[in-house]
């Protein structure tokens, strides 16, 4: 991510501290918007995320986690138009929210030169390219083994928390981070893309600026050294990659391409995309729904469990991330006892099938 974070609008900040309606409104007005949308296909979800500028990716995961359980479960038209980027981290952490499948990040690679050898061991949070890199005087590969940013748990620990379809909007101003985040939207297969231009900007790639250089190599012999009249730069220092069936595709460079084309109107431009909405709403309402939710009705043991279903035919139950029972299920509510656990703190998943397909899923703890 770039470190150069603009600073949230006085009129901004001032407005914050008015009475406000948070069902209506994000916490994060700087970062999100969102509302419900009326299309000839059915009643949606509008999300916007202008920015993943954010410091705290754990508070940007939050705000969104709120907004989801606040719009139609029908079906989200998520819109990334525009997006500059901000935190890697931050983006990649929102896609496990919208699909029950497992996220495997995007990987990150430095070209190997004597320079980034020394960056990663100067970094102790660089420290798994260093291998490779010093590898490289022996295989002449001109980039290091790829990795991710951080640990793959740390993109699976929440789950899925919103169920319907969703469609992306993306343009070309979509860069960074937004390139990132819409590639692994596309490489998880969690629904399709609607884009008013062919594809994402290709601009997909770590960034870091001159003052987060400086502050990485601070021996007398680095060969940074600040600028005249505090001048800065930004530079893309790892490039990135895809995984899944475009795995190793770059992201910089070639972009993400979109599902579908839509080219802006008269009207989208006059009337707030209406017809831009419209057409994700036709999208939408050709994708599949389906419900996997479950409510503790009793925490002391035997435990009970409150389970709805819809458009689901299997369920399988993990206790602390362990298989243990396969159930054949219909529409409707079905109360489940768990069998005895040791004592402590409990995570249960159920994760919903369809012709043996995972569709759903959703996490409770006791």
């Amino acid at each position: 991510m770039s470190s150069n974070r603009p600073s949230p609008p006085r009129a901004a900040a001032l407005w914050r501290r008015l009475p406000v309606d948070f069902a209506a409104v994000s916490k994060l007005p700087d970062v999100f918007s969102f509302r419900t949308v009326k299309t000839p296909s059915g009643q949606f979800g509008y999300v916007r995320i202008h920015t993943f500028y954010v410091p705290d990716d754990t508070v940007f995961v939050e705000e969104f986690i709120r907004i989801l359980g606040l719009i139609p479960q029908s079906g989200m038209i998520l819109d990334v138009r525009g997006n500059g980027g901000g935190n890697i981290v931050a983006g990649e952490r929102l896609l496990q929210l919208l699909t029950p499948q497992s996220i495997d990040p995007e990987r990150f690679y430095f070209i190997n030169s004597a320079l980034t050898l020394r960056l990663c061991e100067a970094n102790d949070s660089l420290g798994a390219w260093r291998e490779s890199i010093s590898q490289a005087v022996e295989t002449g590969a001109a980039f290091s083994h790829g990795f991710s940013l951080r640990p793959v748990d740390r993109y699976n620990d929440i789950g899925q928390s919103y169920q319907g379809p969703v469609v992306l909007v993306t343009d070309a101003r979509c860069y960074s981070t937004t390139d990132i985040f819409s590639a692994g939207f596309q490489d998880h297969g969690i629904g399709k893309i609607l884009g008013t231009s062919g594809k994402t900007s290709a601009g997909g790639a770590n960034v870091w600026d001159h003052g987060l250089l400086l502050s990485m190599l601070s021996d007398e012999d680095t060969p940074f050294k600040p600028l005249p009249q505090k001048a800065s730069f930004r530079v893309a220092v790892r490039r990135c990659t895809r995984v899944g069936k475009r795995s190793g595709e770059l992201v910089e460079d070639l972009g993400v391409v979109a599902d579908t084309i839509h080219r802006i109107t008269r009207s989208d431009l006059l009337n707030g995309s209406i017809d831009l909405i419209n057409r994700a709403g036709e999208m939408l309402a050709t994708m599949d729904t389906q419900t996997v939710t479950a409510k503790v009705q009793s925490a002391a043991a035997p435990v009970k469990v409150d389970v709805t279903t819809k458009n689901v035919n299997r369920l399988d139950l993990y206790i602390n991330a362990r298989p243990q029972r396969t159930f054949d299920m219909a529409d409707g509510t079905t109360s489940i006892e768990l069998p005895s656990v040791a004592g402590g703190s409990t995570a249960i998943e159920l994760r919903g099938f369809r012709n043996d397909q995972l569709v759903a899923s959703t996490r409770v703890r006791l």
